[in-house]
C-alpha cells in the first residue's frame, strides 16, 4: 500500500465572495446621475446574479432608452413587467417607449395599465390624455376626445395637489 501523506492545513484563507447582485444594482443607482455607462455595466452584472430584478431592468430601460435605444430600452421595460407586473412605473415606461417607437395604441393600453396600478401617476395621466386626444382627432370621435379631458383634468388636479 502507500504511505500516508502527512501535510498542515496552515490558518484558514477561505475565498473571497462576489459581490452580490443587489450591491451591484446598488451600485448602479449611485452610478447612473454621473456615469451611466458605469451604471449600465453595474446593472447588467446585477441582473447576472438575479436576472428577476426588475429594478435593475426598469433603471437599465432608462439609460438604454435615454441612449436612444429604444428596441432595447423596450425588452427591459417588458423584462422588468415580467418580474413585477404590478409596479405603475415599469408600465409608465414602457408606454414612453412604445410612443416614441410610434406605436400609439400599445402605449395608450401601457398608460392605462400604469394608472390602473396608480390613479396618482400624474404624468400617465397627461401622456394618455395626449395619445388619446391625437387619435380622437385622427379618428373624429368626439367621445374618445372627452375621454382625453378627462385625463387631462385629471392631472391638472393631480400636479397642483403635487405642486
Amino acid at each position: 500500500m502507500g504511505d500516508l501523506v502527512y501535510f498542515s492545513i496552515g490558518p484558514r484563507r477561505g475565498l473571497r465572495r462576489g459581490t452580490s447582485a443587489l450591491a451591484w444594482y446598488d451600485r448602479g443607482c449611485a452610478l447612473e446621475a454621473h456615469d451611466p455607462a458605469a451604471a449600465l455595466e453595474a446593472y447588467q452584472r446585477a441582473l447576472a446574479g438575479r436576472p428577476d430584478l426588475a429594478d435593475a431592468h426598469n433603471n437599465m430601460g432608462r439609460i438604454l432608452h435615454d441612449r436612444g435605444d429604444l428596441a432595447a430600452a423596450e425588452g427591459h421595460y417588458r423584462l422588468a413587467l415580467c418580474s413585477d407586473g404590478e409596479v405603475a412605473l415599469y408600465w409608465f415606461n414602457l408606454g414612453v417607449v412604445l410612443e416614441d417607437l410610434g406605436r400609439a395604441a400599445e402605449a395608450i393600453r401601457a398608460y392605462e395599465q400604469a394608472l390602473a396600478r396608480d390613479a396618482t401617476l400624474a404624468d400617465a395621466h397627461y401622456n394618455l390624455a395626449r395619445q388619446i386626444e391625437q387619435a380622437a382627432r385622427r379618428s373624429g370621435d368626439e367621445i374618445m376626445l372627452f375621454r382625453a379631458v378627462r385625463h387631462l383634468k385629471q392631472y391638472r388636479e393631480l400636479s397642483r395637489a403635487l405642486g
